[in-house]
């Protein structure tokens, strides 16, 4: 004889409904942790694209962030001191306006070298933070430099060979 067992609708029904209700809190928790993760990782990495003037409108906005400054350097303020053999310390001033400097921000590159386009009106673009101090400290390798007069000569060259 065969064994026959009765099984009523609602005994059916209740055992779908656990595997499911394990799957919609599992799913749950894996986009949480997953939200959690992206939302982690964007905030790290937030920088800010400022100049000059406009850190000093707003300092307490970017204060403890990390920030891309961009401005002209002022050529007189350049200071570069070797502490001993293995530290030294890059020092310059850099402002919106280079022909009325009011607002200048000082920068202090640590264990960087002088770089050969450090000079006056330079375009620097300086990655870093602003310490307790008010002074802009440089990220290792976060200096970088642009200078148009270097350019200009060769332009001057091509047009005088153009004509």
């Amino acid at each position: 004889m065969t064994d026959t067992t009765w099984t009523t609708k609602q005994q059916e029904l209740e055992k779908p409904k656990r595997n499911n209700l394990k799957f919609v809190i599992g799913g749950i928790l894996i986009v949480a942790a997953l939200g959690f993760l992206i939302f982690n990782a964007l905030s790290d990495t937030q920088q800010y694209y400022v100049t000059v003037g406009e850190y000093y409108a707003n300092p307490a906005k970017y204060h403890g962030s990390d920030l891309r400054l961009t401005a002209f350097v002022l050529g007189d303020s350049i200071k570069f001191t070797q502490i001993d053999d293995f530290t030294s310390r890059l020092e310059f001033d850099i402002a919106d306006d280079i022909n009325n400097p009011t607002q200048v921000m000082h920068i202090v590159a640590m264990n960087e070298p002088v770089p050969d386009l450090l000079q006056h009106e330079a375009q620097a673009v300086v990655e870093g933070s602003i310490g307790a101090d008010g002074a802009m400290y440089a990220n290792s390798g976060g200096l970088l430099l642009k200078c148009p007069t270097r350019y200009e000569e060769a332009a001057a060259a091509e047009a005088a060979v153009v004509e």
